[in-house]
């Protein structure tokens, strides 16, 4: 699940001073909305940065980990546990979509009503 400190009176986006305007973006870790600075802005924050980048590096030593014990041990039935490792990661990327969706979806909703 997320772990997010945001809370629902966070809800209006931050818009930088004196920069021209660009469309609202929508955090790629939390789902909130922001102006971006620059046009290759993903994230609104740099907490959200570090989460996701901190998070890629976490998956990429369970798999050299597993990777090592797999080829190291020649353990049977490898191919399978490599399989669930990435299947959970996908599991979790479902879930953390699912819920910047619904944050964008509430964000849009008000912004219309």
């Amino acid at each position: 699940m997320l772990e997010d400190a945001r809370t629902e009176t966070d809800a209006a986006p931050i818009r930088p001073k004196g920069i021209p305007p660009r469309p609202v973006s929508f955090c790629r870790e939390c789902g909130h909305p922001y102006w971006p600075r620059r046009d290759d802005q993903e994230y609104c924050s740099s907490t959200c940065r570090s989460k996701y980048h901190k998070r890629r590096y976490e998956r990429g030593a369970q798999l050299y980990d597993f990777a090592m014990e797999w080829r190291g041990k020649r353990l049977k039935g490898g191919f399978t546990r490599l399989c669930q490792i990435i299947d959970e990661w996908l599991r979790d990327e479902r879930e953390r979509r699912r819920a910047n969706r619904k944050v964008r979806d509430a964000w849009l909703k008000e912004k219309k009503g």
